[in-house]
């Protein structure tokens, strides 16, 4: 009797990513079974045993996606003690987690894939992802750091600087160095932030 063939996350994750890849750089009409498995270097069978089909492999694109981003952003706001020092920490890592990972960004955000909408757990995986600002928000606000409104209305603001300057980034509508969009995009933070800044 034969061995059951295994697929590991390393795997799983390589094909999402060349997915991502091809999907954004040909569109989805590029984006075969076939063709992504070869990219992998694997086979045809092991993307159909881990996706399903197409439509799944699509899924998993997103979920991958905000699984990604909600860990980096966890992750940085757990690194800083101070309520205000965390949100910018969160912010900083928004970008650095698109720019790791343009070729799913996209997918999460855009509509490159008309047929696809996330179901119920894949958009609670959405809304998962930034808690971690909400949270921060939430303790500046109690600390006395922050006021002038509710937790989650500023900190959909703040998402809506750092989305709309990461977005323009990966467009290619920012120039300079690497770095000096870096510091445009922490100049825009700071700014929005500071429109929620308790009086001294």
């Amino acid at each position: 009797m034969g061995r059951v063939k295994q697929y590991d996350e390393e795997l799983r994750r390589r094909l999402v990513d060349e997915a991502g890849r091809l999907l954004t750089a040909e569109g989805i009409g590029a984006v075969t079974l076939r063709r992504v498995a070869s990219l992998a270097d694997t086979s045809t069978t092991a993307v159909y045993s881990l996706f399903g089909d197409k439509d799944g492999l699509v899924h998993a694109m997103y979920v991958e996606g905000f699984t990604r981003l909600g860990a980096a952003l966890r992750r940085a706001a757990r690194g800083e003690a101070d309520p205000l020092a965390a949100v910018g920490a969160v912010g900083i890592a928004y970008r650095r987690a698109a720019l790791r990972t343009p070729h799913l960004y996209g997918l999460m955000f855009a509509a490159p894939v008309p047929t696809f909408a996330p179901g119920e757990e894949a958009s609670l995986i959405a809304a998962a992802a930034y808690e971690p600002l909400v949270e921060g928000v939430q303790a500046c606000l109690e600390a006395g750091a922050m006021h002038g409104g509710e937790a989650g209305e500023i900190a959909q603001y703040l998402w809506g600087v750092a989305h709309g300057m990461v977005a323009l980034e990966l467009a290619g509508h920012l120039p300079g160095t690497a770095r000096e969009r870096a510091a445009v995009y922490e100049r825009a933070l700071v700014a929005s932030v500071a429109a929620y800044l308790a009086p001294a």
